[in-house]
């Protein structure tokens, strides 16, 4: 497989050549924005062929713009990719205004930048600027690994921090791993994730962040003045990294955690209607239901287990909360939807029912049909705390571990978003 990493550098711009980069960047996002209003054929429908595009709009964006030749053409491009994104969703049926560029970035292929270990020198619309980097160690550990080769790379003004970035895209080659285990992963909002080996992440400071947060929203958009507008920009970017910076802490760990148990697969739920099967009514559940980000969680283990060799498969997830992972039985009766907690009223299996629900995601990928398996994955088994699980249900202790099995289904770990 291929690993693609995305890896934000801060740049040190001299201070007669900042004017130059604002430039830059306001005038790539006219570039973007004039393809889309004038990539039109004579019928008025979006034209989303390159070279078409480029016949049309090409030379008025030389005259449109001090951007060089290849700026222009990453601009339009980039247009493009948005409007085929746009025209896909209006033949779905789906309503969607025409794309608008007004992020403060601008895009850089390996003719309008070079990229070094340290430096880079980026083309404007006055010439070539060159720039050091601000590195820190996790930023160090991807330029100076040789296996990454440095592709391409974005630039990116952030206004909180009156700072430019270059979010360099750096791609090596992975082998998949061998093996057939599988580490089962649940999703929700107390716990922002539990693990069929038993280890939770507690949801508690990433929902105390989000109702801070929203709270100083409610108060600055009551006021309404520009001060109270601006400080809202600002708060935005400060809630967005709060987030992510959990996010990423938790999914490292869980990945971190699939590695510890030689796990080649780590088996997720899909999302689909997610929300709404976990909606109670609750003003404030919706509130946080919207905001909570399990798509990111999940694409961000996807992104951190590639480096693994380890795949993230998505499973349905009908009935995994209500059946029991000892048994096999399911009812609705199983789990108490106040507590969370599960109780098997077949077999008597009494555990936290989201611990449950983490072992029937990872069984369920193991018996999907031996037809329709991930290639590798064979009979399969389940990581629990100690030990493995297959999908008929026998139980395989760890050589180091003395528990029964029982023991290996009671959850001791708790770790904090």
């Amino acid at each position: 497989m291929e690993v693609t990493r995305t890896v934000p550098v801060k740049l040190s711009v001299p201070d007669d050549r900042e004017a130059d980069f604002h430039q830059t960047i306001e005038q790539f996002n006219h570039a973007c924005n004039y393809t889309v209003q004038h990539g039109k054929n004579d019928d008025g429908y979006l034209i989303c062929n390159k070279s078409t595009i480029h016949d049309k709009v090409y030379h008025d964006l030389r005259d449109e713009t001090d951007l060089p030749a290849n700026l222009c053409i990453r601009a339009y491009s980039k247009a493009i990719e948005a409007m085929k994104s746009t025209v896909a969703d209006w033949k779905k049926g789906n309503s969607r205004p025409l794309p608008r560029f007004d992020e403060a970035s601008a895009v850089y292929d390996k003719r309008t930048v070079t990229i070094n270990d340290r430096s880079a020198t980026l083309s404007t619309i006055n010439g070539r600027v060159a720039v050091d980097y601000v590195l820190g160690d996790y930023q160090q550990s991807y330029l100076d690994d040789d296996d990454y080769e440095k592709r391409m790379g974005t630039l990116h003004y952030r206004e909180d921090e009156d700072a430019f970035y270059l979010h360099i895209v750096v791609k090596k080659a992975v082998e998949e791993r061998d093996g057939d285990r599988v580490l089962g992963v649940d999703l929700n909002l107390k716990n922002v994730a539990v693990t069929s080996t038993g280890t939770f992440y507690d949801g508690g400071e990433l929902l105390w962040g989000q109702n801070h947060y929203f709270r100083v929203r409610r108060s600055l958009q009551h006021k309404g003045t520009r001060s109270a507008t601006q400080v809202l920009r600002r708060l935005s970017g400060r809630e967005n990294r709060f987030v992510l910076d959990r996010l990423h802490t938790i999914s490292r760990r869980i990945v971190d955690e699939a590695d510890a148990h030689d796990c080649a697969y780590i088996a997720v739920e899909r999302l689909t209607h997610i929300r709404e099967r976990m909606d109670n009514g609750n003003d404030r559940v919706k509130r946080q239901l919207h905001n909570w980000a399990f798509r990111e969680l999940q694409e961000m283990l996807a992104y951190k287990a590639s480096e693994y060799g380890i795949r993230v498969e998505r499973i349905p997830p009908a009935f995994t909360s209500q059946t029991c992972s000892k048994c096999g039985h399911q009812s609705s009766a199983n789990r108490d939807s106040e507590t969370g907690w599960f109780e098997c009223n077949e077999c008597g299996y009494s555990v936290d029912g989201d611990y449950n629900a983490a072992k029937n995601i990872g069984l369920k990928l193991l018996t999907v049909p031996s037809g329709k398996r991930p290639d590798g994955l064979g009979d399969g088994h389940l990581a629990l705390k100690s030990g493995m699980v297959n999908g008929n249900g026998e139980y395989t202790a760890d050589d180091s571990s003395s528990s029964d099995r029982e023991s290996t289904d009671k959850p001791t770990t708790s770790v904090v978003g």
